[in-house]
């Protein structure tokens, strides 16, 4: 008789457990899910940057190729860079 109340605590305990990890289980999933969402909206802001830096970039070479190297268009680029860092 013993015995058969030591196995019923025994499969209570492992039920409880069995719960607790299932609980953890969701949140870490929980959390992982908000983590790759993050992760999707820093990677679709990295490429929108990119896009805008290639065309900076594709601006400033056909400066060049027009009117040669002058100075002045170096200087315009980096200014258009460091007013798009403070407008946002």
């Amino acid at each position: 008789m013993e015995s058969l109340m030591k196995s019923d605590i025994f499969f209570f305990i492992t039920s409880i457990a069995v719960v607790i990890l299932t609980m953890l289980l969701v949140v870490a999933i929980a959390y992982t899910i908000r983590i790759l969402r993050n992760l999707d909206d820093i990677s679709a802001k990295a490429k929108d940057e990119v896009g805008l830096i290639k065309e900076d970039i594709s601006e400033l070479r056909q400066n060049i190729k027009t009117e040669g190297t002058k100075i002045k268009h170096f200087a315009n680029f980096f200014n258009k860079l460091k007013g798009r860092k403070k407008s946002k």
